[in-house]
């Protein structure tokens, strides 16, 4: 009765029109009786006048004040009951409050006194023992109990299921929120990796050939060379952004398959002064533009690195097809990478000129795992570096 859903409104008011009308029926008995009931009718409007207090306490929400209001109103309808059977029936009104308000041990103390009361009233007034003496009110309050524990469950479901519900819509927009900012990280993280990839390789390049291009101490043709081939990487790195930025991943896969990607970029690398080969081993499997596009840049990136880091004398890379996987392995004689042998998921934190700098492993790694790959670097200072790529082939066809 305290709480402001609609449903207990709604039992407040059933219980409202129960107690008026057993009031005025018990009213009625009593002025049909012969003889003068002031006092019954006095005792009967201080009865109702308290029961109309507490509806207002109910009302406002002062549930401080309904258990002492519970435990006077049935005293009164004791007293009241002594007085006059005529009100013996409001004991269902009485049970129910006790049992709804009421602490459950008191509640079951108080509903048997009240149980007793009525079937005393009862005896009274018809002037001895009867079966229906007792069953009646006895059934009657039972009854009364009965409904108010299952209102009561009914109505703790119901809190329950609004709570769950609550903390699902709560969880729901925790959980959107999430994916949001996961969503804006890994596209963060997607366009760093395109830009470090594509431009930010190319202009890497362009600037270690246009610095050789204008060393003192390099042949004319070897210039014209290298300014030309800055020339085709600049164009190249050109397409690649508006690529990119007509909402493209990245460039295309080579048309004529990994190997030859691969055999492309060990080519290019080797003009740069670096002694690069290229081995293949296994059968030639079909793999899906996004491991080959993957594989591309996790070499380009890699020999990028030994070209601008390693200071190495020669690489190697190193295509293998197995029956289920395909794997890439880029080897060189340089100087190694600090630490990255002993963490590989935790690159040390250097400038970008340094060997190691964490973003082209972070995105070499994210690339491959985006294919259900794996990506691992074994390296120490002094004995060189080895990336190696594992990508699944079944679930790429």
């Amino acid at each position: 009765m305290t709480d402001d859903r609609s449903t207990d409104r709604y039992a407040e008011w059933a219980g409202h029109i129960l107690f008026t009308t057993l009031m005025i029926v018990g009213v009625a008995n009593t002025l049909a009786d012969e003889g003068t009931h002031i006092g019954v009718l006095v005792c009967a409007g201080v009865f109702a006048a308290w029961y109309a207090l507490g509806a207002v306490f109910s009302a406002l929400g002062k549930r401080e004040l309904v258990v002492p209001w519970v435990l006077i109103l049935t005293a009164g309808w004791i007293t009241l009951s002594v007085v006059s059977a005529d009100f013996v029936w409001i004991a269902f009104v009485v049970a129910m409050l006790c049992w709804h308000f009421l602490p459950r041990g008191v509640a079951v103390a108080v509903t048997i006194l009240v149980a007793a009361t009525a079937v005393t009233a009862t005896r009274v007034s018809t002037g001895g023992f009867s079966v229906g003496g007792v069953i009646g009110p006895l059934i009657g309050i039972a009854t009364a109990v009965a409904v108010t524990e299952a209102f009561g469950r009914i109505a703790a479901m119901v809190d329950e299921r609004d709570r769950l519900v609550d903390e699902l819509i709560t969880t729901r927009a925790q959980l959107a929120a999430r994916e949001r900012d996961a969503g804006v990280l890994a596209e963060r993280e997607r366009l760093g990796g395109e830009i470090h990839d594509g431009t930010g390789q190319s202009l890497a390049s362009i600037i270690m050939l246009l610095r050789a291009a204008t060393s003192p101490t390099a042949p004319p043709e070897q210039r014209t060379a290298h300014t030309e081939t800055a020339l085709e990487t600049a164009q190249t790195a050109l397409t690649e952004s508006r690529r990119f930025l007509r909402g493209l991943d990245g460039p295309e896969s080579h048309p004529e398959g990994l190997s030859h990607a691969l055999a492309e970029q060990v080519a290019a690398a080797s003009e740069d002064g670096i002694r690069v080969i290229f081995a293949e081993h296994g059968s030639p499997a079909t793999l899906s533009e996004r491991v080959q596009v993957a594989l591309q840049r996790t070499v380009q990136e890699a020999l990028l690195n030994v070209r601008r880091h390693a200071h190495a004398d020669a690489a190697a890379v190193t295509l293998t097809y197995l029956p289920d996987e395909v794997h890439v392995d880029v080897v060189d004689d340089g100087v190694g990478i600090d630490g990255v042998g002993m963490d590989p998921e935790n690159p040390p934190p250097t400038d970008d000129d340094a060997p190691g700098s964490g973003f082209g492993l972070r995105a070499m790694r994210a690339r491959i795992r985006t294919c259900g790959g794996e990506l691992t670097v074994e390296s120490a200072p002094g004995d060189g570096t080895t990336i190696h790529a594992s990508v699944p082939i079944e679930r790429h066809r």
